[in-house]
């Protein structure tokens, strides 16, 4: 039996994507960059190393920590799902706007922003960013609930659209990822006792990782997996040890350089896809060196 048995367009990914010119897939191919796994990834990443020092969001480190699980967690539920359903993406979600003017250098960065390949049920960029963006809102102080709600609301709503005017989702991908972050948002909240014990949440991501490989061994479950025994096990041997607030401006310096460091690692794994056994072994020191960083880098200073 098919889940949508008459198909999951409905027409307004035609009607959105095929109305809009260049600048319009260019605009929203930035604002995707909001919701894709890199940038949650870093700002996550970001938000824990430098704790209350980061600019208008800073939190204490185990309030950051749960942020940067949940983007874990996204990566390992959103390959187990699209690995489950296995349903396509809309014709041309592949091929880039043609630009004849483009410099050639950029074309690859173009083709990067404005198109998706892989199954696309449900959206991982709405998913994702429901999962970040509303935590962010859950956790952070600036302004009050209903301010920080309403611009995670936001951007929640513009990279929605924006996977509909590349075309590259249809509408029901995006409302289902939608529904499905917000679910799993507020579960994780609820176990994580309002954030402040992130380890609950590597653990989810451990387990959903775990259950991810049940479709097959690929390198995006073999990583997801990796990645989040890597950040779980690294947390549980220095949760007691990380600093919940960051001492001086160097130490949170040092913890950059080894996020910087963890970083390039994973782009690397990302960019060459090597053997499984060493994505595995690679993706585990990247996100367990980024868990570590904030002692790292206060060990350093």
């Amino acid at each position: 039996m098919q889940l949508f048995p008459n198909g999951r367009g409905v027409g307004v990914t035609d009607a959105l994507h095929g109305l809009a010119e260049w600048p319009v897939v260019l605009l929203f191919g930035l604002v995707t960059q909001l919701g894709d796994g890199w940038f949650l990834f870093v700002l996550g990443g970001a938000l824990f190393v430098a704790g209350e020092e980061f600019p208008v969001l800073g939190i204490d480190r185990r309030r950051a920590l749960f942020v940067f699980g949940l983007a874990l967690t996204y990566v390992a539920v959103i390959g187990a799902l699209k690995g489950y359903f296995g349903l396509g993406r809309p014709p041309g979600a592949t091929e880039p706007p043609e630009l004849a003017w483009f410099p050639a250098a950029l074309s690859v960065l173009l083709e990067s922003v404005t198109t998706a390949e892989g199954p696309g049920f449900p959206s991982g960029h709405a998913l994702g960013t429901t999962m970040v963006w509303g935590g962010l809102a859950l956790v952070v102080d600036w302004g009050t609930a209903r301010q920080r709600l309403g611009v995670a609301a936001a951007v929640i709503g513009l990279v929605s659209l924006s996977r509909l005017v590349l075309g590259v989702h249809y509408l029901v991908d995006v409302v289902v990822g939608t529904a499905v972050g917000a679910a799993l948002l507020g579960a994780l909240y609820r176990a994580s006792e309002a954030g402040t014990d992130p380890g609950r949440v590597l653990g989810v991501a451990v387990g959903v990782g775990v259950l991810g490989l049940f479709n097959g061994f690929t390198f995006d479950s073999v990583a997801a997996i990796g990645g989040a025994l890597g950040g779980w096990l690294v947390w549980r041997g220095v949760a007691d040890s990380t600093p919940a607030h960051p001492t001086d401006r160097g130490e949170v310096l040092a913890g950059f350089a080894v996020l910087a460091g963890a970083g390039i690692l994973f782009a690397v794994i990302e960019a060459f896809e090597p053997p499984l056994a060493l994505a595995f072994v690679g993706t585990a020191v990247a996100v367990g060196g980024a868990v570590g960083a904030p002692l790292l880098g206060e060990r350093a200073v």
